[in-house]
């Protein structure tokens, strides 16, 4: 019963850690993001500080995510220790196939639960928050300043090239048609 509070207790220092991290931020930093930027590269500053948010989700989602194994792999360790004291494993090989057993099961429950879906969904959703932010700086900050294409534009391009190819191909068999019907 000791060990269940011990466990319990470090979970909930996680969580409480991580809550007081957030709420750090948003009542600090969160705060500092909406300052007003001044001076000749208030633009960049400020698209650069659009991002902070992004990272910020992404982060917190993260986080979550890592409680949220944390806690699976502390209920799969108290099943497993539960189901050794019960059956005592007369050697190594039978303690590893009863943990090997129970923690495959252990996740693949969480694995398959609605929530461990949300959970990802919300993750992946702010990963991609942050790789479309980071694109966008890249190309606005890096690309269009060296005259270099950005992806867009290479993507316009490619939609060129075939839409010219199909006109090509159309026209080359309209003057077959008519080559042939002289």
């Amino acid at each position: 019963m000791d060990d269940k509070r011990t466990e319990r207790s470090a979970f909930e220092s996680t969580q409480e850690v991580f809550g007081s991290w957030l709420k750090t931020y948003e009542e600090t930093f969160g705060k500092l993001l909406k300052a007003p930027t001044v001076g000749p590269t208030r633009e960049k500053l400020e698209k650069t500080m659009q991002g902070v948010p992004y990272f910020a989700n992404y982060y917190a989602s993260w986080m979550d995510t890592n409680i949220n194994f944390q806690s699976v792999a502390v209920e799969a360790m108290r099943k497993t220790q539960e189901k050794v004291a019960a059956e005592s494993p007369a050697n190594y090989r039978d303690y590893y196939d009863i943990w090997l057993e129970t923690y495959s099961d252990t996740f693949k429950e969480f694995l398959k639960s609605g929530h461990f879906a949300a959970d990802i969904g919300k993750f992946v959703s702010n990963l991609m928050d942050v790789e479309q932010f980071n694109k966008e700086m890249l190309e606005s900050n890096f690309l269009k300043p060296m005259n270099l294409p950005t992806k867009s534009e290479i993507d316009e391009i490619y939609k060129e090239i075939y839409l010219l190819k199909k006109k090509v191909r159309e026209l080359t068999k309209q003057v077959k048609d008519l080559t042939a019907a002289k």
